[in-house]
């Protein structure tokens, strides 16, 4: 059997510290993928078949090798070997136990599949082409998502950046010279009356004026990293996820007063055919307490292929019928997946999808507290088209006022 345990290893008596601390080590430098099934009713045993004399029969074995009571060395030399491992839940008692560190989210993980996905396109750098519906997006929401208030302890900061933000709320203003409108314009109507006492009118000579909310034009869409690795602690308090959390709950609040058309989306992967995309708030969606559900919602697992999230996402952005359309990308690392996604591959497959949203005509922008992100992002997004924002803690309050730059 497998336990899974978040803690540190209890440590070997019969071992010295340093000894059993390079074991421990050992064990975790292999990465492990993990997937669940369920597990054999037993009735499924080995057959032999037994040719002993000119008839022949089959002799029924119940035997299951998946328990076989080896060693604990064994059974760790065994998984050390595997790159995949499947696990199910058994009743029957094991001869030996071994600690994994393994990629597998937890059961509640498993949300709500939203139909049968979308097709993406993905680019292989080394054979330079792309490959027509190569990753395919999964849709989904969160199965735990039920509607809650704002957290209180975000209640001062929300107030703040509410008031910032307050510059930017539609106002209601006067258009002079209209053809049609709700009232006269009288400095124009009087100066028609003058053109025409002096024949000099114009038949199309405007003279309404009307009352209207000037708005800006521009939709944005959100685009916020789910993987595993958003799981890590950055203090004893808190993890990433927890900080990406608070960030999407103060931008909603900030954009909420601006009225400008805003939509969020996370994304995590588990390889090309499983990109997980979820909808948490659409452009056409009011935000309000289902939504802050959603949000509180979002939970970590799986790997990043960021490429084909930012295809699908551009997709969804591109309908906008606003002048300016900003893609805001929130990542804690470099893009990551199974079947070769690792390394430069993802890079280019990134830097491609990106170059492809531009050429679309939208804005992509780039919010990362990667501390290596120096190293690759620049030739992902360019030099000034990504922000490092070194503590991750600063990261709610300065995320709405780097929307307010962007847009103003």
């Amino acid at each position: 059997s497998i336990e899974f345990n978040d803690k540190k290893p209890v440590q070997d008596p019969d071992l010295p510290e340093a000894a059993q601390n390079k074991k421990d080590q050992k064990k975790q430098q292999k990465r492990k993928q993990g997937n669940r099934t369920d597990m054999p009713e037993g009735n499924d045993g080995l057959m032999s078949f037994r040719l002993e004399s000119l008839w022949s029969w089959g002799e029924y074995s119940k035997v299951d090798r998946t328990s076989t009571e080896d060693d604990d060395d064994d059974a760790m030399q065994t998984a050390e070997d595997m790159d995949n491992i499947t696990v199910a839940q058994d009743s029957e008692t094991t001869a030996s136990k071994i600690k994994l560190d393994l990629d597998l989210p937890a059961s509640q993980y498993d949300d709500i599949v939203l139909g049968e996905g979308s097709p993406v396109d993905e680019w292989d750098y080394k054979k330079q082409i792309l490959q027509k519906d190569h990753c395919r997006i999964i849709p989904m929401i969160s199965r735990d998502a039920e509607a809650v208030d704002l957290p209180i302890k975000l209640h001062a900061q929300a107030r703040k950046i509410r008031r910032q933000f307050e510059i930017l709320r539609p106002q209601r203003h006067w258009l002079s010279r209209q053809s049609e409108g709700s009232e006269l314009d009288l400095e124009n109507y009087i100066n028609y009356l003058t053109d025409r006492k002096h024949g000099r009118v114009n038949s199309d000579t405007p003279v309404y004026r009307d009352l209207r909310n000037q708005s800006r034009d521009l939709s944005c869409l959100l685009l916020a990293d789910l993987s595993l690795s958003t799981d890590a602690h950055i203090n004893n308090t808190s993890r990433v996820i927890d900080v990406i959390r608070n960030s999407l709950y103060l931008f909603s609040e900030a954009l909420s007063v601006t009225g400008d058309r805003f939509a969020l989306h996370g994304f995590s992967s588990r390889n090309r055919s499983h990109v997980r995309f979820y909808n948490i708030k659409g452009f056409d969606d009011n935000y309000n307490n289902d939504i802050r559900g959603h949000i509180n919602a979002i939970r970590p697992g799986y790997y990043t292929r960021m490429g084909a999230a930012i295809r699908y996402a551009s997709q969804l952005l591109e309908k906008e019928a606003t002048s300016q359309k900003l893609l805001l990308i929130l990542t804690d690392g470099k893009p990551n997946d199974l079947d070769k996604y690792e390394g430069r591959y993802g890079i280019e497959d990134t830097r491609q999808a990106i170059l492809e949203a531009e050429k679309k005509g939208l804005q992509p922008f780039c919010i990362t507290i990667d501390e290596k992100a120096e190293d690759y992002l620049p030739y992902l997004f360019g030099k000034n088209a990504y922000i490092l924002v070194k503590n991750a803690q600063e990261l709610p309050a300065k995320l709405p006022l780097l929307y307010l730059r962007l847009t103003r």
